[in-house]
C-alpha cells in the first residue's frame, strides 16, 4: 500500500469518527431537547395547577 493510500485510509477513518461523533452528540442534543420539552410540560401543568387554586382560594 502506497504513502497516499495509507493516508486516504487514514483520513477516511478520521472522516468516520467525526460523523459518528456528530451523531452522538445528535444524540445527545436530541434527549436534552426531550428532556427540557418535558420539564415545561410539567412546569405548564403545576403552573395551571396554581393558578387554579389561587383563582378558587379567591373565590371562597
Amino acid at each position: 500500500m502506497s504513502l497516499h493510500e495509507k493516508w486516504e485510509n487514514i483520513d477516511h477513518r478520521l472522516m468516520m469518527l467525526d460523523a459518528a461523533d456528530q451523531d452522538g452528540e445528535a444524540g445527545l442534543l436530541s434527549e436534552a431537547y426531550e428532556r427540557l420539552i418535558a420539564a415545561y410540560q410539567e412546569a405548564r401543568e403545576l403552573n395551571d395547577e396554581m393558578e387554579e387554586l389561587l383563582k378558587n382560594a379567591l373565590m371562597n
